[in-house]
């Protein structure tokens, strides 16, 4: 391939992981400028040179691969890259210090370590924090906040914010092995004959949505046992054999290692939950707010290394 080729290529990433970022060729052209028709022939392109499908298109929809998704995390690796270099030029010319006003879910605070806001605070000693934890969904502006940490079906499409995907999940059935011992359930019609562990903390009954191999959508509603917003004290439960609980595998990652809790009907899992960061224009941001943003990234990138294989979050915001 010759250099011009090579350039061509790297384009084309470029503008695949736009339509991505922003959610569809739609959001992707209006925030880049870029005509519709234009991206959505530099992804074909891609998809053609590399012999395998990113997106699938539907006229009202649009759905990632599973290698359309990894090629995104690889694209995201080279942008956090560029930034990080940007970053470390713009701290070199400007003291980070100020207050960051962030929301974010509790979900995501334990899904991602709270460690991450004091390795924050003690990088940057000059820089206050102010956390809202909360699954209310934050208005930055009309709030007054600098950035908010969410988790949602899909990403937000208001024009005068900024969002930065940080992570794609859904969540899986899991169990402990004791629950299972005696006769594990072969369906979803069979889960009905074990107690249930639900995230909410008012759940008289839940509805769990779950997609099989082929695409199947099936509902299956419950009345838990137990139900609440820590993960760890569901996760716990679960371990416990308490129940059967719908979290994400990432959060439960180090518990499937050991065996302490297995995976139920595992080719069944919850829609794709997109994780991102959501701000003003990037354009002029406050150093400590930049900081905190690449901060954050970093982190994310961090559980993906760390992660055994990569199946993401599903966390309501």
């Amino acid at each position: 391939m010759n250099a011009a080729g090579t350039i061509q290529d790297l384009n084309d990433l470029h503008f695949f992981a736009q339509v991505i970022r922003h959610g569809g060729f739609t959001a992707a052209a209006k925030a880049t400028g870029e005509a519709k028709a234009k991206l959505s022939k530099r992804v074909a392109r891609l998809e053609k040179h590399l012999g395998v499908r990113l997106i699938e298109r539907s006229t009202r929809s649009m759905r990632v691969t599973e290698v359309g998704r990894e090629i995104y995390q690889q694209c995201q690796i080279i942008a956090d890259g560029i930034e990080a270099a940007e970053a470390i030029v713009a701290r070199s010319q400007s003291e980070v210090r100020g207050t960051v006003r962030v929301g974010c879910p509790p979900g995501l605070v334990q899904y991602m370590g709270s460690q991450v806001f004091a390795d924050f605070m003690t990088r940057y000693p000059l820089v206050r924090l102010q956390l809202h934890l909360s699954n209310r969904r934050i208005a930055l502006i009309a709030e007054n906040f600098d950035v908010a940490i969410r988790a949602a079906s899909q990403s937000d499409v208001d024009q005068s914010l900024t969002v930065r995907a940080l992570d794609v999940s859904s969540r899986i059935l899991l169990a402990a092995p004791s629950l299972l011992a005696q006769n594990a359930p072969a369906s979803i019609d069979e889960l009905d004959r074990f107690p249930t562990l639900s995230i909410g903390e008012t759940v008289d009954r839940d509805h769990w949505e779950l997609i099989g191999p082929d695409g199947e959508t099936r509902i299956f509603s419950h009345h838990p046992r137990l139900s609440g917003g820590d993960l760890t004290t569901l996760r716990d439960a679960a371990v416990a054999g308490l129940g059967i609980c719908y979290l994400p595998e990432e959060t439960c990652a180090a518990e499937l290692r050991s065996g302490e809790l297995v995976q139920v009907l595992p080719e069944w899992h919850g829609p794709s939950t997109n994780i991102h960061l959501v701000f003003t224009t990037p354009r002029g941001l406050h150093p400590a707010v930049r900081a905190f943003i690449d901060h954050v990234v970093a982190a994310f990138s961090e559980l993906h290394r760390r992660r055994v294989r990569p199946v993401p979050d599903s966390l309501a915001v």
